[in-house]
């Protein structure tokens, strides 16, 4: 994954709630832009946990894989 990319995603319109994948499967969810902001380097991305005021701190060049979520009214 890259940084291009994860901006790519971040500032999408409309924006698309995407899932963030580590090699340990581990995954966080961005539900909106707000909730994500990216290191102007571009390598480390951090996510804000909803409803909290905690945070996870991710290493860019270790996320795996992204998936973005179907549009909604979007058919399977």
């Amino acid at each position: 994954m890259s940084a291009d990319e994860l901006k790519r995603l971040l500032n999408a319109v409309p924006f698309r709630p995407f899932t963030v994948y580590l090699p340990s499967e581990k995954t966080f969810r961005v539900p909106h832009s707000d909730f994500a902001s990216l290191a102007p380097n571009g390598r480390t991305l951090v996510i804000w946990l909803q409803n909290s005021g905690a945070f996870d701190i991710l290493d860019v060049p270790l996320i795996t894989r992204v998936e973005v979520e179907a549009e909604r009214g979007a058919e399977a």
